[in-house]
C-alpha cells in the first residue's frame, strides 16, 4: 500500500524473485497518475487485477503474464488511453474480452496466450488501429 503514495513513480519493474512478492495486486497502485510502465510478470501475484489500475492515465505498457492472476479483465482498463502495450499471457484471466478495451486507441502489441479467457473477440477491437501485434492463441475465445 506505501507504493500507492509515490505520486511521481513513472516506472515500477518487479522482475521474477526480486524481493518475493506475493499476495495480490494492491489497489492503491492506482493512485500512481504517473506511471508509464507497470511490470509484475513473473510475480506469485494472484487475484485478480484491480480496476483501480483503470485510472493510471499515463500508463503505456501494462505486464502482467506468467503471474497466478485469475478472474475477469476489468472494464476499466479500457480507460487507459496512452497504453502502447498490454501483456496478460499465461494467466488464469477468464471471462469474455471487455468491449471497453476497444478504446485502447495508443495500443500497439496485445499479447493475451495461454489464458482463460472466452467467448468471441469484441467488434470493438477493430477500431484499434494502431495495433501491430494481436497474439490470442490457445484460449477459450470463439
Amino acid at each position: 500500500p506505501e507504493l500507492g503514495n509515490l505520486s511521481a513513480l513513472t516506472q515500477l519493474i518487479l522482475e521474477k524473485g526480486a524481493i518475493g512478492m506475493t499476495g495480490t495486486i494492491p489497489r492503491e497502485l492506482g493512485n500512481l497518475t504517473s506511471l508509464q510502465e507497470l511490470d509484475l510478470s513473473w510475480l506469485q501475484v494472484s487475484g485478480s487485477i484491480p480496476p483501480e489500475l483503470g485510472k493510471l492515465s499515463a500508463l503505456r505498457v501494462f505486464k502482467v503474464s506468467g503471474t497466478k492472476l485469475s478472474g475477469p479483465i476489468p472494464p476499466e482498463l479500457g480507460k487507459l488511453s496512452e497504453l502502447r502495450v498490454f501483456q496478460v499471457s499465461d494467466t488464469k484471466l477468464s471471462g469474455p474480452i471487455p468491449p471497453e478495451l476497444g478504446n485502447l486507441s495508443a495500443i500497439e502489441q496485445w499479447f493475451m496466450v495461454h489464458t482463460r479467457v472466452s467467448g468471441t473477440i469484441p467488434p470493438e477491437l477493430g477500431q484499434l488501429t494502431k495495433l501491430q501485434i494481436l497474439h490470442l492463441n490457445s484460449n477459450r475465445l470463439s
